[in-house]
């Protein structure tokens, strides 16, 4: 049987924005609504954290709310609705999948990234500006932004801006920055993802407190 939920939610948003809808609505942009989507996120987030199912299931639907709202304001300007992002990412993973939809053979994760790697290099278009660091959003969290970075920097780059931290220090020490960035080059050379071991390890610290309120 068809579930039509996703058709419905559709026309549900197009009917806020519509003249006669609601007025909170229709007044939004792109731009305007920016902060509420990294709120939707991080709530999203602490319901992952709390492993809580009913708060993550209603934290996702707000998420998917931002991105309909963001699609129905892109379909208002003549340039692609929901459905052509339900498209693109279809067809975007299938592309990217050519060891589960092609002819391609992965034994391991190591092996995944490499082909999703070499798929992502052949999909990029040539721009005017570009630089080592181009595709890595400056507003990431500083922990992801850095573990992007280190991702991508050579050790070369890095040694020189550990200079240069150095020697713009009054007394060479790099501080707090540079350590904190070493802590997560270590973290991507041993396939951590930072953000998220620190997040485990802040749990482990507010059951400790939990704990203690017990005693």
């Amino acid at each position: 049987m068809k579930d039509d939920s996703v058709d419905r939610l559709v026309e549900i948003v197009k009917r806020l924005r519509a003249p006669g809808g609601c007025p909170w609505d229709r007044e939004q942009t792109h731009l305007s609504v920016r902060g509420h989507l990294v709120e939707e996120c991080a709530e999203l987030l602490e319901a992952l954290d709390n492993e809580d199912s009913d708060a993550t299931r209603e934290e996702l639907g707000d998420v998917l709310m931002h991105i309909l709202l963001h699609s129905e304001i892109e379909s208002e300007r003549g340039n692609f609705d929901f459905y052509d992002v339900a498209r693109s990412l279809a067809e975007k993973l299938v592309r990217r999948h050519p060891h589960v939809f092609g002819g391609n053979s992965a034994k391991n994760s190591d092996d995944v990234l490499k082909i999703w790697q070499d798929v992502k290099s052949k999909e990029k278009k040539p721009r005017a500006v570009g630089g080592l660091f181009e595709g890595i959003p400056p507003q990431l969290s500083a922990l992801r932004y850095a573990y992007d970075i280190a991702k991508k920097a050579p050790p070369e780059v890095l040694d020189k801006a550990l200079a240069r931290a150095k020697k713009n220090s009054p007394d060479g020490n790099p501080g707090p920055g540079a350590e904190m960035f070493e802590i997560v080059r270590k973290a991507v050379q041993s396939k951590t993802e930072p953000e998220s071991a620190l997040r485990d390890y802040i749990k482990e610290i507010k059951k400790a407190a939990a704990e203690r309120e017990k005693e």
